[in-house]
């Protein structure tokens, strides 16, 4: 008798449950969550972070055998522009990234994560070039490739 009860509560339990879970709202699927951020993150794995005159050079993965350059002008990262920050960290065993936001299908601002130490593997200078002179002219726009 006592199982029999037991079961019962249990097949109560399973089917009552996810009904009184469900919302209450009309129903609108296309509802915001209430903190839902405007800005679209990607995020990238860093190989390498080169120092140039005109910015960085960012060697990062597009693959697992792959590698792509993002060029972010040194412009970018001052207090005027706002659309860089460059945040450096402290720890020997993080490796750099960079995160790249877009609003509404355009670039935002990125935030390039490096280690702190320039004597770090990560870190690297490129020599100058009128070729990667050219790289960092009239950049508005960033499109990671993968």
């Amino acid at each position: 008798m006592k199982f029999r009860v037991l079961v019962t509560l249990f097949i109560l339990i399973l089917t009552v449950f996810p009904a009184l879970a469900q919302e209450t709202d009309s129903g609108s699927s296309s509802k915001k969550f209430e903190n839902e951020s405007e800005y679209y993150p990607v995020f990238v794995q860093v190989e390498k972070v080169y120092n140039y005159s005109k910015g960085y050079i960012v060697v990062y993965r597009k693959g697992p055998f792959q590698m792509a350059n993002a060029y972010l002008p040194l412009e970018w990262f001052n207090g005027a522009s706002g659309k860089g920050e460059v945040v450096r960290q402290g720890s020997a065993n993080t490796w750099p990234r960079l995160v790249v936001y877009y609003k509404d299908g355009e670039l935002s601002h990125v935030r390039l994560y490096v280690h702190r130490d320039r004597n770090h593997e990560t870190w690297g200078v490129a020599r100058a070039s009128k070729e990667l002179d050219s790289k960092f002219e009239n950049v508005e726009n960033l499109k990671l490739e993968f």
